[in-house]
């Protein structure tokens, strides 16, 4: 099935479409080696400037973040888990949202524990982009826990922050 996306990448923002071959897009982001897009938009960061080619192909572990615009997944499968308010700095973007987690989990250790790519709900995405700040909500953003500066839950103390010595040693 294919369905939109977006990929917040090194200097640019690209826009697609994608055949959605798994129940989710974070777990077809963690599971390929590589994404191939059709229709494809690179927004600059530096100049906002815009360049449309037919096809890309995309390592997912290139992306900083990325737009879920599939499908959530099956109902069925889906476990209780405790909400927590995250926040990550990731490259030029900073993502905040609610990381659903295991009961009696941290969000760090929830963060720790996983794939590479985490989806946080209800998130808001902000970035510079020609020199102005956009900051878009985005429903569900999927980070890039191996690119991150740093993560942290906003609403606990400061010893929650995980900074890129602590997401490293989870490679």
């Amino acid at each position: 099935m294919l369905i939109d996306f977006r990929g917040y990448a090194a200097g640019f923002i690209v826009s697609g479409r994608v055949d959605l071959t798994a129940d989710r897009l974070t777990d077809q982001l963690n599971r390929d080696a590589s994404l191939e897009l059709a229709d494809v938009t690179l927004e600059s960061l530096v100049d906002g400037r815009t360049v449309t080619i037919d096809q890309l192909v995309l390592e997912p572990r290139e992306l900083f973040a990325a737009k879920a615009l599939g499908p959530r997944g099956d109902v069925a499968q889906r476990i209780v888990t405790v909400e927590h308010r995250l926040q990550a700095q990731i490259g030029p973007y900073n993502v905040l949202g609610r990381l659903h987690a295991e009961p009696g989990l941290s969000a760090m250790e929830s963060v720790l524990r996983r794939w590479p790519m985490i989806p946080l709900t209800e998130a808001t995405i902000a970035y510079v982009i020609g020199g102005v700040l956009e900051v878009r909500d985005g429903g569900t953003i999927i980070i890039n826990r191996e690119l991150a500066t740093w993560v942290r839950d906003p609403e606990a103390d400061e010893q929650t922050l995980a900074t890129t010595a602590v997401l490293a040693a989870a490679r």
